[in-house]
């Protein structure tokens, strides 16, 4: 992935992950904890991944992101499934 520089936000994935009940803050504060990312499908040649975190208010996300220019851009984020949230959870818990 290489260095990134910061975050890629607009008008499109801020409204984007806004629908799903997540904010741009919060999408931050989980790729700054403890998480898992994963390879995810890649669309139009693009590379993405999947990052499982969780956020200062310790919800438990996903974020769908690729990465342009060295910036991280999301291209979706949302609350984990029961699944996601058993085989990641233990694994990003930060420590007490």
């Amino acid at each position: 992935m290489g260095q990134i520089e910061g975050f890629d936000w607009d008008r499109a994935n801020v409204s984007h992950v806004l629908r799903h009940s997540v904010t741009p803050s919060e999408v931050e504060e989980a790729v700054g904890r403890p998480n898992i990312v994963v390879p995810a499908r890649a669309v139009q040649g693009e590379e993405r991944w999947k990052l499982f975190g969780t956020t200062a208010a310790k919800q438990y996300i996903v974020v769908v992101f690729t990465i342009r220019r060295n910036l991280f851009r999301t291209v979706t984020a949302y609350a984990m499934n029961a699944a996601e949230r058993r085989k990641y959870a233990t694994q990003i818990e930060p420590p007490a």
